[in-house]
């Protein structure tokens, strides 16, 4: 034990024999893990609010909808009563109401709208207001007039671009037509099924999303009215839910699954109803890992090759230690020390760097209009400003990381100190 701490103590005394080339060696690493943390944290701050922007703008995080209409779309494809009421019952109870925020029943349906000015093709969403107002951002998204009250039966509210393409303003009058659907239960069926219906509608709000694919063509109308207008009483296509924590919702689907086994109904997490978001996390993921594993690799080989020199300069101290009496694997492991001491210092920098740099973005986020002339695309993100969020997990994560690089790294250079040779090394040119 002894002999270890003397090892130690000169390993420390050796790092300061150089202060300034050991502070830019642990400069170098210690930025190599501030930027992994940085990147971390963005990474998955922006993965968790585009998350929450699509999951609200889309399905939720949970979504029950009649079997077989994730794969045909189809508009026939409908929930019964009987299924709603069950899915909402089991949600409110004790222990779901712990982990659900919202959930809202939807019709949806294409239709034409027409105003005095032009025609376009819609997306019909009708909606009960007050429970879509917890799950959806839309009603958060108003730019114009007010949204849906809850006492309205025929009013409307538009997207910015659909307005304009009508060239129609809050309170006009519009003329939304469409077809009435052939629920797949023949017993549901009627014989209005298949005829083309119309109403005449009040624009109440204009809501801008920046998803151009929403504000472009989803409109949005009371429930009871899109009812009435598709001549599908007491149906739905599908109820959203939106949960407190997005990782609750493969655990949320499956209790569904089992609650409601007896009816025709398929639960899908966010993950499965969109299936293409998914992908795109997964690729960004390991498009970031791949760069982060590249700034450590290049930090590391310039944190080897400065290691390896040190110990290549100082061949007579190695062969003088030898000629005193250390026998090879000492010599190593006072090599070892000497670059975990270095690393320690290095990740204590880091840490410091990049902390800091994260509480900054987790605070004020990063604002990517800084980086864009003028607006950002509409289909990449939701919001121009991105906050960090970055977990203890992955601070342990990416510190082990970095210790096992510097630790890997200090072997070649331990090795070449372990077989340094005595007669050769104590020649003096």
């Amino acid at each position: 034990m002894v002999g270890m701490l003397l090892l130690a103590k000169i390993g420390w005394r050796n790092l300061w024999r150089s202060p300034r080339g050991t502070l830019l060696t642990a400069s170098a690493l210690g930025l190599g893990l501030a930027l992994l943390l940085v990147s971390l944290g963005l990474l998955d701050g922006g993965h968790a609010q585009m998350i929450d922007n699509a999951v609200r703008l889309g399905p939720g995080h949970v979504v029950v909808q009649a079997h077989g209409y994730q794969q045909t779309d189809s508009q026939d494809l409908l929930l019964s009563a009987s299924a709603v009421s069950a899915t909402e019952a089991f949600l409110q109870t004790e222990t779901m109401r712990r982990v659900v925020r919202g959930l809202s029943p939807r019709l949806l349906a294409s239709g034409l709208l027409s105003s005095a000015a032009n025609a376009d093709g819609v997306r019909i969403m009708g909606v009960i207001p007050k429970d879509e107002r917890s799950v959806s951002l839309i009603p958060q998204r108003m730019v114009e007039g007010t949204y849906l009250g809850n006492d309205q039966q025929s009013g409307i509210v538009i997207g910015t671009e659909l307005a304009r393409r009508l060239a129609i303003t809050i309170g006009a009058r519009v003329v939304l037509m469409t077809q009435a659907l052939q629920p797949s239960n023949a017993a549901a069926s009627n014989a209005s099924g298949g005829e083309m219906q119309s109403t005449l509608l009040r624009v109440n709000g204009i809501f801008r999303t920046g998803v151009q694919a929403i504000d472009a063509h989803v409109i949005q109308l009371p429930l009871p009215a899109a009812q009435t207008l598709l001549r599908v009483p007491d149906r739905v296509t599908l109820v959203a839910v939106l949960l407190e924590q997005e990782r609750d919702s493969p655990i949320v689907a499956r209790k569904l699954r089992e609650k409601l086994a007896g009816f025709p109904v398929e639960i899908l997490s966010w993950r499965q109803s969109m299936p293409t978001l998914a992908r795109l996390f997964r690729l960004d993921d390991a498009f970031n890992y791949i760069m982060n594993a590249v700034v450590l690799s290049v930090v590391g080989l310039g944190i080897l090759n400065t290691v390896l020199m040190r110990v290549l300069e100082r061949r007579y101290e190695f062969g003088l230690f030898s000629a005193l009496g250390l026998r090879p694997a000492q010599l190593a492991i006072m090599v070892i020390v000497e670059s975990l001491t270095l690393t320690a210092i290095s990740l204590t920098l880091g840490l410091v760097l990049g902390l800091s740099i994260e509480h900054y973005f987790a605070t004020y986020g990063l604002d990517l209009r800084w980086f864009f002339a003028s607006s950002l695309p509409a289909a990449l993100v939701f919001d121009p400003i991105i906050y960090s969020r970055l977990s203890l997990t992955r601070i342990a994560w990416s510190v082990g990381i970095v210790f096992l690089t510097a630790t890997v790294i200090s072997i070649y250079p331990a090795l070449r100190a372990a077989r340094t040779k005595l007669p050769t090394a104590l020649r003096v040119f």
